[in-house]
């Protein structure tokens, strides 16, 4: 990999870095809010019942594309993202001044969506979502979530191609579902936008599903070691993640990755490594 592209590689792993760190900050607030996505956390249908919600979103994503219906788009991220924003605000502030916070955010996305409004306003929805659904499901049935998505990602990129097509459409108008990273100082995303000879993109997805297992294993298995108050199983899928997202960077060139095998994969075989060095049984 060359210097040029060193550096948004860098600053790439570090967005997922300051999403799982800020994740582990916002769990004891939001798990004291007793707000959960799945009334039984242990449930193994749970990752079912998720991977069902992503396909019919997903349905609607790509039929409003080839209808051209780019304002519904739009709108629907952009409704969904402030309820995000909303729900974590919401945590820790009154609620109206955590809705005009939240308004304020959503204006600023849609009428300067600049590469940094952008990531900034990815890392909160981030972190907030991934602590709503780390907190929802214990380990097992997040292992059998990842898993499941790591391949759907695959198939959908390397295979159907369907979400490189629906990426691509994102990107063209701007919608905030992924990380904008410039490979120079003169990059305007307002301006510029998908040009892909200027930019990186990442999907708020692969950050989010590895930072999930973060905060599961934080949250659902009985502490034997920690530092600094993680435990060491979810300490191990942090870094489980990161080296799965270096080999993605070595190995992706310029053309479009299926991200959620190597972050995935990582971040369980790193999660696994940390139950057997804590002597922690996580099934």
């Amino acid at each position: 990999m060359g210097r040029r592209a060193e550096r948004p590689m860098l600053w790439m792993l570090l967005l997922i870095i300051a999403v799982q760190i800020l994740s582990l900050g916002m769990m004891p607030a939001l798990s004291a809010s007793e707000i959960r996505v799945f009334e039984d956390p242990s449930a193994t249908s749970n990752a079912i019942l998720y991977i069902v919600l992503v396909l019919i979103f997903t349905g609607f994503l790509l039929l409003a594309t080839k209808l051209g219906w780019s304002w519904l788009i739009s709108g629907t991220i952009q409704l969904c993202l402030f309820l995000s924003v909303f729900y974590v605000l919401g945590v820790y502030l009154p609620w109206m001044p955590a809705l005009a916070i939240s308004l304020a955010l959503m204006l600023a996305m849609i009428y300067y969506p600049e590469w940094y409004v952008v990531d900034s306003l990815g890392i909160l929805v981030s972190a907030g979502v991934s602590v709503l659904f780390g907190i929802s499901m214990e380990t097992l049935p997040v292992i059998v979530l990842l898993s499941i998505l790591a391949v759907y990602d695959a198939i959908s990129v390397y295979k159907t191609k369907h979400m490189v097509t629906l990426a691509e459409n994102v990107i063209k108008i701007r919608a905030p579902l992924l990380f904008v990273i410039p490979k120079s100082r003169s990059y305007s995303f307002r301006v510029q936008g998908a040009d892909g000879r200027e930019a990186y993109f990442l999907g708020l997805g692969d950050a989010i599903m590895p930072s999930v297992l973060v905060v599961s294993a934080n949250w659902s298995l009985p502490v034997s070691h920690d530092i600094l108050g993680v435990a060491l199983p979810a300490i191990g899928a942090m870094l489980g993640t990161y080296v799965g997202f270096m080999v993605l960077a070595v190995s992706s060139g310029e053309r479009p990755q299926a991200g959620l095998p190597f972050l995935n994969g990582g971040a369980v075989i790193g999660f696994l490594t940390g139950c057997l060095l804590s002597g922690v049984w996580p099934f």
